[in-house]
């Protein structure tokens, strides 16, 4: 039988997870949107182009894995947690 502490627990992680993947949304829209001054910045570091385009994709990758990683992590937890709760409501 699923006790109420488990419940609580598989809430509490996915509530952590959601904020993680919240955060996780937030820091790739900042990425997005500073696009230019990012772009800026390393140009007048003396980068060409080519190298501070290629250095913005990798950021770009980065957080994009960053992002489906708390994804697919929010998604495992959410399922777990309502497997448990309608375990405990059998």
């Amino acid at each position: 039988m699923i006790q109420q502490a488990q419940v609580e627990l598989a809430k509490t992680f996915f509530e952590q997870s959601r904020k993680a993947f919240e955060q996780n949304y937030s820091a790739w829209s900042t990425v997005l949107a500073s696009q230019k001054a990012i772009m800026e910045s390393m140009r007048s570091a003396g980068m060409p182009f080519e190298v501070a385009a290629d250095e913005f994709q990798k950021l770009m990758d980065f957080h994009e894995q960053q992002f489906r990683a708390t994804l697919d992590f929010m998604t495992k937890l959410q399922a777990d947690y309502a497997r448990l709760v309608q375990k405990q409501g059998k």
